[in-house]
């Protein structure tokens, strides 16, 4: 039945708070649902609230919050492999080449608002499901996850010879480093050769152009991409030159179809090789190959050699 508490109306189903510090003793037409309690936070943390009438979710950081009669903590969902990666706490530039992540790791507080520490040379995606933009963040910086935020997951190749979906990450390294592959080629009278080649890379981006910044991420698995793309350009080279050909110039075939002749300079009358390469869907910028071994992969081949 309606009553009165200290002269406001109440009726039934009504919730309020009492804020102390004070005494207080319930009537037999209350029952205390909860008792809540200041939760101090630093400016690095946060926790995410909802109001149970609008549904709305918001993010609070950087102060010490009480709920409110009308508020519930709020628990972020997020997918299994980016919680795992979330949770393993490994170094994307030292353990880059892991495979396997650490299974005892602590599990999130689901209701915290989720930060990651984008490393050193490094990018990080955003997504906001709501507004329906991404924005990037350049190392060395701290990310606080809003409410519609996601991360966006890199999925890279990796092994020898490159196999799709080895690497796992929520940022980008931005380099200088290397990738090696192992490819195998065919010359025209049919003398096949397995190369491992070793391929430096860095991406060319400015902190300041949003198009650029967005660029770097407009290639999912730009490690597989980027190997196709160049083994095919090197398959096609060696295919119309014969096996002593090869043989004698194999540095200056590979180098001459990874980068391609610059027009503009001549040296003995003969065009000199590029110096670099640069995949402009991603700005990935290819600046050498080094070729680390040739090998013969059927016999016929080995007993020419």
């Amino acid at each position: 039945l309606p009553f009165k508490d200290n002269g406001v109306d109440r009726q039934p189903g009504n919730l309020w708070m009492i804020r102390g510090a004070c005494e207080f003793i319930p009537s037999v037409e209350m029952e205390i649902i909860d008792r809540r309690k200041a939760m101090p936070l630093d400016e690095n943390e946060g926790i995410y609230v909802r109001d149970i009438k609008t549904g709305k979710v918001r993010a609070v950081v950087g102060q010490t919050y009480v709920l409110n009669q009308a508020e519930e903590l709020w628990d972020k969902p997020l997918p299994e492999q980016i919680e795992k990666l979330l949770s393993a706490e490994v170094d994307p530039l030292a353990d880059r080449t892991a495979r396997a992540h650490n299974k005892d790791a602590k599990a999130r507080q689901k209701h915290k608002v989720v930060s990651y520490r984008v490393p050193h040379n490094a990018a990080a995606q955003i997504y906001d499901y709501k507004a329906k933009r991404a924005r990037v963040v350049f190392g060395p910086d701290l990310v606080m996850l809003a409410p519609d935020e996601h991360f966006t997951q890199l999925s890279l190749s990796g092994g020898k010879p490159k196999r799709p979906n080895c690497i796992r990450s929520l940022c980008l390294l931005l380099g200088p480093d290397f990738m090696t592959d192992i490819i195998t080629v065919e010359t025209s009278d049919h003398a096949r050769l397995a190369l491992q080649l070793s391929y430096n890379w860095h991406f060319e981006h400015s902190t300041d152009t949003p198009e650029h910044a967005s660029a770097l991420f407009a290639v999912p698995d730009f490690v597989g991409d980027a190997c196709k793309a160049l083994a095919s350009r090197i398959r096609g080279a060696v295919a119309a030159v014969p096996f002593d050909d090869f043989h004698r110039n194999s540095a200056r075939i590979i180098r001459t179809s990874v980068f391609g002749l610059d027009e503009n300079m001549k040296k003995s009358n003969l065009y000199q090789v590029k110096d670099h390469f640069k995949f402009n869907a991603n700005r990935l910028v290819i600046t050498n190959v080094d070729i680390q071994s040739v090998e013969p992969v059927d016999q016929r081949t080995r007993d020419s050699l």
